[in-house]
């Protein structure tokens, strides 16, 4: 089994399509942080999300204001 990430999301909106984002959808996440550990696993700190689109408007392009 993967390991999960959690983030809680104070907007529900797709940053891409500005459709509500709803439980079981995919999603991409950007998110700043920092690796404070690396083994076979990589431990990160993230400090804020700053960017989540549904999994089928993703394009490689953060969609900026």
């Amino acid at each position: 089994m993967l390991p999960q990430m959690e983030a809680h999301l104070g907007v529900n909106t797709c940053d891409k399509c500005g459709e509500p984002m709803k439980k079981a959808q995919n999603i991409i996440v950007i998110a700043e942080g920092v690796i404070s550990e690396s083994d076979d696993e990589l431990d990160f700190h993230g400090s804020c999300v700053r960017y989540a689109c549904h999994f089928d408007c993703w394009d490689g392009v953060e969609k900026t204001e």
